[in-house]
């Protein structure tokens, strides 16, 4: 049977070579694609054999590769290693090795991660078309970092921002497909005890961070002045209290009398045009599915709101292989918020976008968080960048999914809001936050109501699943039963006090909401603008965003319809400010002149994206 499961896939990969071989007509493509599978079967034999006796080789395969396919369990048992090239025999679990499917899907993965380790797609002739490549890298189903696919527009419903959440939807959650449990068993097989020491220990180290946080209240969000970052003064201290909390306040980004002419605009340009939004059935919306005024666009363009941009995206780190300009923000558009005295409706529980079951689901997102996988929560760093620009963040072509990598949401204050004004909470416990509540689907209470002694399993008492809070199509939610330890009713903290002009921004995976009631006397009013940095992906979307501004029509990752296409006042190009907002827009090439040869390379990519 282990023999069959390699067999069968090669034999058809060398019939679809012969195939491409026949209708090129071409003696060398032949000899091109035959050679590497002929290989690939020849490896797929030795570690069939080597399975037999329960021992998989390494085949150059990195940990990285292993964990992108699903194959955590094994990537984690790969030795620690710089290069790819050393070598290493892996020892298969004894469930693995006792299990004939199991050996067979283990040994193709490892062929298959063999596929994904290849140089092609760094190759001039293969990238120029002149050449088809390792038949086994076709094959691989996910695209490398370098190789951007074309991303199609799939027009999405008429709504607004309810839709994005399983409990304002009105929906109920129910359980997962069973798919899912065996899922949640391939994260986590054979590192079972030391995720329960793991979550024992991280237990006792919430109970003192979220003590913190429920003393200091909004004292702990850091504050950091634009001028500090336009003059690189920023204190280390402040650099560490972000990374630490995941959330910031940034003072005095746009000038107040700039950004108070803006609300202005805005408003004239809101009450002159008929919108849909939030609440769906109110004349006055509190979100408007906005996202063409002149005032957002000139907001988005701003020279200083993209410098305070580039300084955030700039607290994370990618690697030497990641295909990435952190120094270069983007503009994604989103919408207005403008949220009355009064307002209970705006209410929006707490959670993480970015994805819901996703996390879990795709292979290179579950890839970022591999060190709370294995047991090791305290290893996780949230601002290493590895995964993060492959993962598929819309696996369900969600309402509200967004389809780049955001850095940091974030929002440009219109107005003087703070505490108790219908204003944002965050959750201000960045790291051990994520681990828990990215392990909170493998444990269940064993007493009830009991914060203690908590145990692994991978189903309810009543046999089901859940990844509690995630479900598919809508954002990762949060409350007090699925995550108690969290103690959310005291450590969701308000932002302090903002003025015109000041931005605030959480990380990719802070948790976060709306306070319950604005029960101030003035309008809480933000632009929703979010950090994201160049990539080859990134500008895939970009790109069609550029269309939609041009015609008027909502982005993609938004509600379709109409939106303001008909608007004779909505932005043209000539309100986006400066060279930097139009190259942020997609409306100008990137210079390549001048540039390291890692940015030349991501600016020819990127311009030919755009179209340049």
């Amino acid at each position: 049977m282990r023999f069959i499961t390699i067999l069968v896939p090669t034999v058809l990969s060398f019939a679809a070579a012969c195939s491409a071989w026949a209708q090129a007509g071409i003696y060398m493509r032949f000899i091109t694609i035959l050679v590497p599978t002929v290989l690939s079967f020849a490896a797929a034999c030795s570690a069939w054999a080597q399975a037999a006796n329960g021992v998989i080789p390494c085949l150059n395969t990195t940990t990285a590769d292993l964990s992108l396919f699903g194959n955590t369990a094994a990537a984690n048992r790969l030795p620690d290693r710089k290069s790819p090239k050393a070598e290493g025999i892996i020892k298969a679990s004894s469930r693995l090795t006792r299990c004939p499917t199991q050996q067979s899907k283990v040994v193709m993965s490892f062929i298959m991660n063999r596929a994904m380790g290849s140089k092609c797609f760094k190759c001039p002739t293969f990238r120029a078309g002149k050449c088809p490549g390792n038949l086994t890298t076709m094959l691989a189903k996910r695209r490398l970092a370098t190789e951007t696919a074309p991303l199609t527009r799939k027009d999405k419903q008429e709504g607004d921002i309810s839709s994005v959440f399983t409990s304002f939807s009105g929906r109920k959650a129910e359980p997962l497909p069973e798919r899912f449990r065996d899922l949640k068993h391939r994260l986590t097989v054979g590192f079972e005890e030391q995720i329960q020491r793991s979550w024992d220990n991280l237990v006792e180290v919430l109970k003192f961070r979220t003590d913190e946080v429920a003393t200091k209240r909004e004292s702990i969000i850091p504050q950091i002045k634009f001028s500090d970052i336009q003059g690189g003064t920023v204190p280390s201290a402040s650099v560490d209290a972000v990374r630490q909390t995941g959330v910031a306040v940034i003072r005095g980004v746009m000038p107040k009398d700039v950004t108070e002419k803006l609300l202005s605009d805005a408003r004239q340009y809101l009450s002159a045009n008929t919108f849909k939004g939030f609440p769906s059935n109110a004349d006055k919306k509190v979100v408007y599915e906005s996202y063409w005024s002149p005032s957002q666009v000139k907001a988005r363009s701003h020279p200083n709101m993209l410098t305070t941009q580039s300084w955030m995206n700039q607290l994370y780190t990618a690697d030497a292989n990641q295909i990435i300009d952190l120094t270069v923000p983007l503009s994604y558009c989103d919408r207005v918020q403008i949220r009355p005295p009064g307002d209970k409706q705006f209410a929006l529980s707490p959670h993480v976008d970015g994805g819901g079951v996703e996390r879990w689901e795709d292979r290179a997102y579950n890839h970022v968080y591999r060190k709370i996988f294995q047991g090791k929560w305290q290893e996780y760093d949230p601002w290493d960048l590895s995964g993060r620009l492959d993962a598929n963040m819309n696996m369900y072509n969600g309402p509200g999914a967004c389809s780049v990598f955001r850095t940091f949401q974030g929002w440009l204050g219109l107005s003087r809001h703070g505490p108790n004004q219908g204003t944002l909470v965050v959750h201000p416990i960045l790291q051990p936050s994520t681990a828990y509540w990215m392990l909170r689907p493998f444990f269940k209470p064993t007493q009830k109501g009991s914060l203690n002694g908590w145990k692994f399993s991978l189903d309810d008492d009543d046999g089901n699943v859940f990844l509690h809070g995630a479900n598919p199509g809508t954002a990762q939610e949060h409350n007090s039963d699925y995550h108690p330890h969290l103690l959310l009713s005291e450590t969701m903290i308000p932002y302090p006090t903002v003025e015109p002009g000041d931005t605030v921004f959480w990380s990719a995976d802070s948790i976060h909401g709306t306070e319950s009631e604005n029960t101030g006397n003035a309008d809480a009013c933000v632009f929703y603008i979010p950090s994201v940095p160049l990539t080859p992906n990134n500008a895939q979307y970009i790109a069609q965003q550029r269309d939609s501004f041009l015609k008027g029509v909502p982005p993609p990752d938004f509600p379709g319809g109409a939106g303001e296409s008909e608007f004779t006042d909505r932005a043209k190009s000539e309100d986006v400010l400066g060279e930097s907002g139009r190259l942020a827009m997609g409306l100008s090439p990137l210079k390549i002149d001048g540039q390291s040869v890692r940015q030349e390379v991501l600016a020819r990519e990127v311009n030919k994206i755009l179209g340049y």
